[in-house]
């Protein structure tokens, strides 16, 4: 089996990771560091640093210590010129003064205009890769899955409380982001966790994913999980998190050298693959596994020339003439990688010449999931309750997990002591010990501001390298409490593809109005929204669309959320949960209206329509009915008001009736005279339509006179053919969403969803005059008043282009080469004769620009609808 690597055939044996195979191959260099372009070569082989991250099959950033080596797959580095083995851009690491801690808060802050010149300097030089925007992504799909207990890490202490859940009858899912066993060398812990897995797969009532990374823990909890095929939604009753510990990466100058290994690291490239990680190797630790990583290596072909440990540990090695006790490492030498290691002993310091130096001066907990889920149902065992400790402490530990019981701190030692003068705290992100010396100094004193200044912790690993010597650094200055403690752990935990956080459901979901089977025999192509399957179109978008403008049409809309509100308190509840003024509606009048979160952003729109005896009927558009419940109820609690909410969305139809023929289409059906003084724009009432009761509202979204007919669902066969009956003289069409998109964006008006983002707020959408901000109070209302003081520089436009087609959506909007926004909307119009589209602008200098290029055509903001701006024909 052969891999690609940059052009040429690597071979790849059986078992082999893209990293083992490419080290055997003779490479060395396997990435350049984020900021400095160092030399990174292996290190971990436990997927905990960024050293071994490249380009696999097109996708940059994956770890190739972790990935399984496959035929002819594509790999690549992707920093280095002309090769990452002789990288001009390595002088940066002698150039380090230029990029001094913070760097990028105060490098060219004036003049302005010299900024976006710098940070293109800066992008071509910094990331981990570039995503290929022509790349199709996979189709991934979501199931949800509810066992007893998760537990994450099949190691001994997981499967260990595997089987203790199986014994006590109890569901379990055990999880593994690699295969168990892989990264451990034979010997007695890989034994007895091979019989423990083999229990495990002949245990009733436990499944186990091999490949299968917990990115994350959420309220309830939730655990995501993610596999080669699937993502796993899991929500179990107990989590027991089993994640091990990873070995303490030391900082000293010289530390992040090619040739510097974590033993657990050397021990698995030598005892599971094969391979010597040197020729003469130094060896330094604490941890009592130093003996055996010795042995591993020694077996692989490695001359170890020392072994520096501390007085009394055990070693049991049969020369104990290279034993140095009581020494430490004080530095590594070498260019292109590591030639010596200084030791400093009771004896003073020496400098041992060799290629290699392996290090196991402790163990740190891989504790991220167990810190994400604090307060919840979650227990753990092994390696990350307590770093360190024997097979049997851990096979115990993992049975007790599972019956509820949790040692609350890792055991002393477990945490980086110090931080010494010299060397590379952070591998990720290039932040060295002098670093947070500086930071210190000016004035950033705690793990979280040094955080967030050096960026330490911010990269691929997530603090679990560098986390624990960020926190022994503020110790060591004397900071205690939560100015020393770990920095907030945040999902997710493992790096995560967009095509995998948004996997669809694995089951479909379909909700169908009762008109579905009308719309079939039609003809009509059905398309998803949301969880509903409506009319794209019926085979000519341009006749359903000239339908509406020149004659009637008909529109199945009963998809729409539609609610009853009800109560004592009901105006009250509405007046707290909309911007807009209800209590001034009288029975008759609808109000156009926003649904905002607390932050002040759109949630939804929809209408309220106030009814007699003091209800309100309330819709919201067709993807927000779920939600829309769900808020409506949460907040009746939290207000503690006498208010009934009852969703009428599925018991209720809606057609809309519109086109200048609308009231002639219905004045020939209804009860009542339906003429433009008896029946104005924006009112509602209730009529027989065809013997059908329905609730008529008056409306114009689409911008024509319009009415729509809310009415029983059970009587929407019979009404629809009632209007393609009465309307086949007219010249009457049914019409689809797609012409709807079209006729709605000719007025100007907006989709959530589509026009609008998680930070909308009603000015920024040109739609400030729903919001009464007079009023006593309304959800979001705090916020829009701090945010009213504040310039606007973002805001939702109108645009114009000539020609007979329009920019896609989505286009990128740009003034003289500069990027300001995006296009939301965009349709060839028509009746207009040239292209229209919605998108947001960002204002340049203070001012917004008044002209625009998308896709390389020329565009000019406008204000106000397109069409009829003044809505003489929707009030007809």
């Amino acid at each position: 089996m052969r891999i690609d690597f940059e052009g040429r055939a690597v071979e790849a044996r059986p078992g082999d990771t893209i990293a083992s195979a490419l080290f055997r191959s003779g490479v060395r260099v396997f990435s350049r560091s984020f900021k400095l372009h160092r030399r990174r070569g292996l290190y971990c082989l436990t997927g905990d640093c960024p050293n071994c991250l490249m380009t696999v099959a097109g996708e940059p950033g994956v770890r190739t210590c972790m990935t399984p080596a496959s035929a002819g797959v594509e790999v690549r580095r992707e920093r280095g010129w002309p090769s990452p083995e002789r990288d001009v851009l390595g002088i940066l690491s002698h150039l380090g003064w230029l990029f001094p801690v913070g760097f990028y808060y105060k490098v060219l802050a004036r003049p302005r205009w010299a900024w976006p010149q710098a940070e293109r300097l800066v992008r071509a030089l910094t990331g981990v890769g570039a995503v290929d925007p022509s790349a199709t992504p996979r189709e991934r799909e979501s199931i949800n899955d509810h066992p007893d207990v998760l537990i994450v890490g099949a190691g001994v202490a997981g499967l260990a409380a595997a089987l203790e859940a199986a014994g006590s009858g109890r569901t379990a899912v055990v999880v593994d982001e690699g295969v168990p066993g892989e990264t451990i060398a034979p010997g007695s812990t890989r034994s007895r966790l091979e019989a423990l897995l083999a229990d495990v797969r002949r245990a009733d009532g436990v499944r186990l994913f091999e490949r299968a990374a917990a990115i994350g823990v959420y309220e309830g909890p939730l655990v995501p999980v993610v596999t080669e095929t699937l993502v796993h939604l899991v929500r179990p009753g107990q989590v027991v998190v089993a994640t091990g510990a990873v070995e303490q990466h030391a900082v000293f100058e010289g530390s992040d050298l090619p040739g510097v290994w974590l033993a657990r690291g050397a021990s698995r490239l030598a005892g599971v693959h094969g391979l010597a990680p040197a020729r003469r190797a130094v060896v330094a630790g604490a941890t009592p596994e130093l003996g055996d990583h010795v042995r591993v290596l020694r077996d692989a072909g490695v001359e170890i020339v020392a072994v520096a440990a501390p007085h009394g540990l055990e070693l049991d090695l049969p020369d104990a003439g290279v034993v140095h006790p009581g020494a430490s490492v004080l530095a590594a030498r070498g260019r292109t990688g590591i030639a010596g290691v200084r030791l400093r002993s009771e004896a003073g310091e020496r400098l041992i010449p060799c290629d290699g130096l392996i290090l196991s001066t402790g163990l740190v907990p891989r504790d991220s999931l167990l810190r994400q889920g604090a307060g919840l149902a979650m227990t753990a065992a092994g390696d990350v309750t307590s770093p360190g400790c024997s097979l049997a402490e851990a096979e115990a530990s993992g049975r007790r997990a599972v019956r509820g019981e949790y040692a609350a701190s890792p055991s002393p030692g477990a945490q980086a002591t110090g931080v010494a003068s010299g060397g590379v705290v952070c591998l990720c992100e290039d932040v060295k010990a002098r670093d947070l010396e500086r930071a210190w100094s000016e004035g950033f004193r705690s793990t979280e501001l040094l955080k967030r200044y050096t960026t330490a912790t911010m990269g691929p690993c997530q603090g679990a390298l560098c986390g624990p010597h960020l926190e022994a650094f503020a110790r060591s200055k004397g900071a205690a409490g939560p100015a020393s403690a770990a920095t907030t752990a945040r999902p997710p935990a493992r790096p995560v593809r967009l095509e995998d956080a948004a996997a669809g459901v694995h089951l479909d979901v379909e909700h169908r109005t009762a008109l579905h089977q009308r719309h079939l025999d039609l003809g009509a192509a059905m398309e998803w929204l949301g969880a509903w399957r409506r009319p794209e179109h019926y085979g000519d978008v341009l006749d359903e669309y000239w339908a509406v403008r020149r004659r009637v049409s008909i529109m199945d809309v009963g998809t729409l959320g539609k609610f009853l509100i009800g109560g004592p308190e009901a105006t009250e509840f509405l007046e707290r949960i909309y911007p807009c003024r209800v209590g001034d509606l009288e029975p008759g009048r609808l109000r156009y209206t926003l649904m905002l979160n607390e932050a002040g952003f759109v949630l939804d729109d929809g209408l309220i329509c106030a009814l007699p005896g003091g209800r309100f009927y309330c819709t919201l558009s067709s993807g927000g009915a779920d939600v829309g419940e769900a808020w409506l109820r949460q907040w009746r609690e939290f207000f503690d008001l006498k208010v009934n909410v009852l969703n009428r969305t599925a018991a209720l139809g809606a057609i809309n009736v519109a086109g200048p023929a609308a009231r002639e289409l219905l004045s020939g059906l209804a009860d009542e005279t339906i003429d433009a003084e008896s029946f104005p724009h924006l009112r509602h009432r209730e009529l027989d339509v065809a013997g059908v009761r329905c609730h008529v509202l008056r409306l114009g979204f689409v911008g024509e006179l319009s009415y729509e007919l809310h009415h029983a669902a059970s009587e929407s066969v019979c009404l629809w053919d009632a209007l393609l009956g009465a309307g086949a003289e007219l010249g009457i069409k049914p019409c689809g969403v797609e012409a709807l998109r079209l006729l709605r964006l000719e007025k100007g008006h907006i989709l959530v969803g589509q026009d609008t983002d998680f930070d909308s707020t009603p000015d920024a959408i040109g739609l400030g005059w729903t919001v009464r901000l007079d009023k006593d109070t309304f959800i979001g209302k705090r916020e829009l008043e701090r945010l009213s003081a504040i310039p606007t520089t973002r805001r939702l436009v109108g645009l114009t282009f000539d020609g007979e087609s329009a920019p896609p959506e989505g286009a990128p909007l740009s003034v003289e080469g500069r990027h300001v926004g995006y296009l939301t909307s965009s349709r060839f119009s028509p009746v207009l004769g040239y292209g229209i589209g919605l998108g947001w602008l960002d204002s340049v200098g203070g001012r917004y620009p008044t002209a625009v290029r998308a896709a390389d055509r020329a565009g000019t903001v406008t204000t106000g609808a397109f069409y009829d701006p003044e809505g003489v024909r929707l009030r007809a």
